[in-house]
């Protein structure tokens, strides 16, 4: 019987190459959407498997790993902000929080199983750590083994060509599960990878984007199962802006639309509206049929996205935005000021939300038009990516336990954040559940948005609204030969690899 059970659960674990860690990777979308982008659909959805076997199937399967001793070693790592991706502070473990408590749990794991140490040796905020970063390679000093750290901050730094090539590592094997597919397709060129995006960065999951909505208020506002609407793939920009354009209230009695006011949805144009990009399909960078990483933001319909998105938040009734930070578009959420507001995954596990008295879903950006087959989620730039310092010396002990910690990360702390916390502690309603699904299933990194920096295309609708253009072939032309510069350099780091 015991041979069975064990037989039956390496079964489900073959069948985890359709779960993998939930980045995806898109591409082109013209109005008749007919090459589509690889989500995790394609190859690794999470959502493939019952609640409660995943756990299970998961510690069913083998790492690939041969046996080690590295006789009490140290992994130096370096993270940004306190090391909170890799490292709980100690205070914080065994506290009722379950991710901190499943990070521990991950890094004593392999320490265990490898006889090693894993240890934060340097910590900053971005700023600082790049610095920190920059200065020890290129002074040639050996200080730490592995970078987790910020997406933006560190994509770019690969022009200072300070890491390695991952290809170069041994051990790690990015067919695994554990490893985003992401990281070996769009992230991979002329057969090299610089960052890599693995069950560590786990910040992937809470940084996707979705928008929540109180259900209280939408049904009110008899605005219909939107969940149903999401799920048969109704679920467009038109249907959405339908539904929120002429709900407002001069609830202050000012006579002036005022932070003290009733909105259908409360937008803040900050980072978030760089979201809706990617939800209608209109990724920065694409491989060429060369297999080259080439602009791909201009397409047939950039214009008229960007003049939707600018009618949007300055010229629609029913929505309340301002480039102040003042507005506090969330807040006048949580105060019951709006139907709609965007978040990211991490607030449905943030305090604010879980104490929210009102009842309150999440749903996916709306796809482009009818034409669209896919929604697309956006993840935002507090995500974080992996990277091997050029300065680096044993190679083998890197790769080993990076592949262990990738492992233990996609074994525990993946279905902690989204079976148990998201799923079962905090999100509020079976439908939500599977819209989340949904979200996760279709996320991305665009090589474009990672390499890019907060100045680049991917940052074209924040740079665009916040200084009110509506004019795209202006913004584009007069940033291009920046871009493409940088784009350049960007591929000759991938070029010094040898």
């Amino acid at each position: 019987m015991k041979k069975r059970i064990l037989s039956f659960m390496l079964a489900l674990a073959t069948l985890l190459s359709c779960m993998a860690f939930m980045l995806t990777s898109c591409g082109e979308d013209e109005a008749t959407d007919t090459k589509q982008p690889t989500t995790n659909n394609d190859n690794n959805d999470i959502s493939a498997i019952e609640a409660g076997d995943i756990f299970a199937v998961r510690a069913a399967t083998d790492d690939g790993l041969d046996e080690w001793d590295f006789e009490g070693k140290t992994l130096r790592v370096v993270c940004h902000n306190d090391g909170y991706e890799m490292f709980p502070a100690e205070a914080d473990i065994n506290k009722g929080d379950l991710v901190k408590d499943a990070k521990a749990k991950r890094n004593e794991a392999v320490e265990a199983k490898l006889n090693c140490n894993v240890e934060l040796v340097y910590s900053a905020d971005i700023t600082t750590l790049s610095e920190y970063i920059q200065k020890s390679i290129l002074s040639g000093t050996d200080e730490f083994d592995l970078i987790v750290n910020h997406v933006l901050s560190t994509g770019l730094l690969v022009t200072k060509n300070l890491f390695l090539n991952w290809y170069d590592i041994p051990h790690v094997d990015f067919s695994k599960p554990w490893w985003a597919p992401t990281t070996a397709t769009e992230l991979t060129y002329d057969g090299k990878c610089i960052v890599a995006i693995s069950d560590i960065n786990a910040t992937s999951i809470i940084s996707a984007c979705a928008i929540a909505f109180n259900k209280n208020l939408a049904a009110s506002y008899d605005l219909g199962n939107l969940y149903d609407v999401v799920l048969k793939g109704d679920w467009t920009y038109d249907y959405f802006y339908n539904l929120v354009k002429d709900i407002y209230i001069d609830s202050d009695g000012s006579g002036t639309r005022s932070s003290g006011d009733f909105y259908g949805g409360t937008f803040e144009i900050g980072n978030p509206v760089n979201a809706w990009l990617w939800a209608f399909n209109n990724p920065v960078v694409q491989k060429n049929e060369d297999g080259v990483p080439a602009f791909s933001i201009k397409t047939d319909k950039i214009n008229n996205i960007m003049q939707t998105l600018y009618d949007f938040y300055y010229n629609t009734n029913g929505i309340g935005s301002s480039a102040d930070e003042d507005f506090e578009e969330y807040n006048m959420f949580l105060n019951k000021q709006s139907i709609f507001c965007p978040i990211t995954l991490g607030y449905v596990m943030s305090e604010k939300l879980r104490n929210f008295e009102d009842e309150y879903g999440i749903l996916p950006y709306p796809k482009w038009d009818d034409n669209q087959k896919n929604y697309y989620s956006h993840v935002y730039g507090e995500s974080t990516v992996s990277v091997v310092p050029k300065t680096a010396k044993d190679l083998e002990f890197i790769g080993v336990c990076t592949e262990a910690l990738a492992y233990e990360s996609w074994k525990t702390i993946t279905p902690t954040i989204y079976e148990t916390a998201l799923k079962t502690r905090y999100l509020r309603d079976s439908e939500s559940k599977e819209v989340l699904d949904v979200i996760l299933d279709n996320r991305f990194f665009d090589f474009g948005f990672i390499y890019g920096g907060w100045g680049g295309y991917g940052y074209t609708p924040y740079r665009m609204l916040t200084n009110q253009n509506e004019n795209f072939e202006s913004y584009y032309n007069k940033i291009y030969l920046d871009q493409k510069m940088n784009l350049k350099k960007i591929l000759r780091a991938f070029d010094k690899l040898g």
